[in-house]
């Protein structure tokens, strides 16, 4: 798989989203996380600028085959914001029924953007007073916000290709414009975000100590 298909995609993201780097090096910086999950990654390679060790996760062949590949360990040791060599493992699979398979209560930090219900079958995966980041683009950030295991710790507001990450006024947050709040139900069948008073592009959540 060229380099190209990672940085073309990454450039895509940019354009739309903004630097998912600049969102994942605000994200470390307030974590201290080391080790992350990112289930339904895609060709996100921007985890492996600002961390060591990634695991990325996701059924797509075109996935697979890049993270599999030479392309990704030279795109992220070109890029990488850290001292030591980039540890990258790639599993292939739907995370609905993968992650099952991985080991419990091993990763600091569980990525969920634009992926779909993730946290509900991560959380197993995070070690106690793991962190979990999600957006509300398809509802994953409502389904935490409705798990007794979190906690909103921080928003992150995006702007000029920068991010902020605040953790004042939390209780502005997660607050539908429609009241009452949808259920799980509700959201699994949507299969998208609530409209909230006070919109974040990203929120990221604690796990009580003793919930998994």
């Amino acid at each position: 798989m060229p380099e190209r298909d990672f940085t073309d995609y990454i450039d895509r993201v940019g354009g739309h989203f903004g630097s998912r780097a600049a969102l994942y090096q605000a994200v470390a910086a307030h974590t201290g996380a080391r080790r992350v999950l990112y289930p339904g990654s895609y060709l996100d390679l921007a985890p492996s600028h600002i961390w060591p060790d990634v695991t990325y996760l996701d059924a797509d062949t075109r996935a697979r085959k890049a993270f599999q590949g030479p392309s990704a360990l030279s795109l992220a040791t070109r890029h990488k914001r850290y001292p030591e060599k980039p540890r990258i493992a790639f599993v292939p699979g739907d995370y609905t029924r993968t992650l099952a398979e991985l080991p419990a209560a091993e990763w600091d930090l569980v990525i969920s953007l634009y992926a779909g219900p993730v946290s509900e079958h991560a959380t197993r995966c995070l070690r106690p007073e793991g962190w979990l980041l999600a957006n509300n683009s398809h509802a994953d950030a409502g389904l935490a916000r409705l798990d007794p295991r979190y906690r909103l710790a921080a928003v992150l507001h995006h702007s000029s290709g920068r991010y902020r990450l605040t953790t004042d006024g939390l209780d502005r947050y997660l607050r539908p414009k429609r009241p009452p709040h949808p259920t799980r139900e509700q959201l699994h069948a949507s299969g998208r975000g609530t409209a909230y008073t006070h919109p974040a592009a990203a929120y990221l959540f604690r796990l009580h100590p003793r919930e998994r």
